[in-house]
């Protein structure tokens, strides 16, 4: 596969590039220059294969690496993606189990596989977002392999902002043909992805507040490069590059605000909401969250209650809670050695 840049569509770029080099000369994040796009019948096909093959054919479409499904499961283990059932209308998918309880871990263990020489060295940010692409695909397989989607069927998926790789995933997801409705994230107090979804401006040169979800205390998420590219072309894109430089306040204008929000939501949840949302998931679902899971679980009640909708959706979830074992514990008003029982870990 060739690749553009988030910053220039016409220069070609290797997969190898993609792979070992973090951007481009100019600044550019990878991205496929044209992105591929399955059929009905290789989605249908997914429930039929492990998680790890669905997870290896993907991945097979973006670097040529030859991946098998022993490939990923010597470097992730058999089970290091599960989904849990809460309702017919929420799944969670723990995309955490692994001896760092984080799926971070996961992406590096995969690039390193697919990597021919330095291995070991962090994924670049391509390599970072397409795992999260080949996990949501596979993700999707067991869902449909266990009922709890149906054929043809869409679903909703909601996601902590962070850097914005998992709703650039989900993003590009949906554009190769995955069934996805919605994509729901959840910010904390630094809510700049909520001003650009749904106000189209970014004050670029806030300062970032600390939060009980350190990973998403960012002003300026880096792939959001990647969706301004992507849904506003070159244009806007110079506009918002430009704002970032200079710390101005970024606005997009009317005619691509619209490209930009398309099927995307956010809403802002403060620490103490996220802890209130822990306790009381727990006590009406028996069911631990962390609280990166609470934000994403936040932004997809408020997403529900203002529209309405009901379809399935799915939770991502990139930490265990055990990764914030004492916020948890205090939010549920239990000691450690109580969460670590509840969650067999004691």
């Amino acid at each position: 596969m060739l690749y553009a840049t988030t910053r220039n569509n016409n220069d070609v770029h290797t997969a190898y590039k993609a792979i070992h080099m973090d951007c481009a000369a100019d600044g550019g994040l990878f991205m496929p220059f044209s992105m591929p796009k399955l059929d009905h019948s290789a989605l249908e096909a997914m429930k039929d294969k492990s998680c790890s093959q669905n997870m290896a054919d993907i991945l097979n479409i973006f670097f040529g690496c030859g991946l098998t499904g022993f490939d990923v499961d010597f470097a992730i283990g058999r089970n290091a993606i599960q989904n849990m059932a809460i309702n017919h209308r929420l799944v969670i998918s723990e995309l955490w189990h692994n001896s760092h309880w984080r799926f971070q871990h996961l992406v590096q263990s995969v690039s390193d596989r697919i990597r021919k020489e330095n291995a070991g060295q962090s994924a670049t940010n391509w390599v970072n977002i397409a795992v999260r692409i080949a996990a949501l695909f596979s993700v999707y397989g067991l869902m449909r392999a266990s009922g709890q989607l149906s054929d043809r069927s869409s679903f909703d998926v909601a996601v902590t902002s962070g850097d914005f790789a998992m709703p650039m995933a989900a993003w590009y997801a949906r554009q190769m043909g995955l069934p996805v409705a919605n994509i729901v994230c959840g910010c904390n107090a630094n809510g700049s992805v909520w001003e650009l979804l749904h106000r189209g401006q970014m004050n670029t040169s806030a300062i970032a507040v600390n939060t009980c979800t350190p990973a998403a205390d960012l002003v300026i998420p880096r792939n959001l490069e990647r969706l301004v590219s992507s849904a506003c072309g070159p244009q806007e894109m110079t506009r918002f590059l430009e704002a970032c430089r200079e710390g101005t306040i970024f606005q997009a204008n009317e005619l691509t605000f619209g490209k930009l929000n398309e099927g995307m939501f956010a809403s802002v949840n403060s620490d103490s909401r996220v802890a209130s949302l822990i306790s009381n998931f727990y006590r009406a679902n028996h069911y631990v969250l962390g609280p990166y899971s609470a934000l994403a679980y936040g932004s997809l009640s408020d997403y529900r209650s203002k529209t309405g909708e009901s379809r399935t959706a799915v939770l991502l979830s990139e930490f265990s809670p055990v990764r914030d074992d004492r916020f948890v514990a205090g939010a549920m008003d239990i000691s450690v050695p109580e969460l670590e029982k509840i969650l067999n870990l004691a």
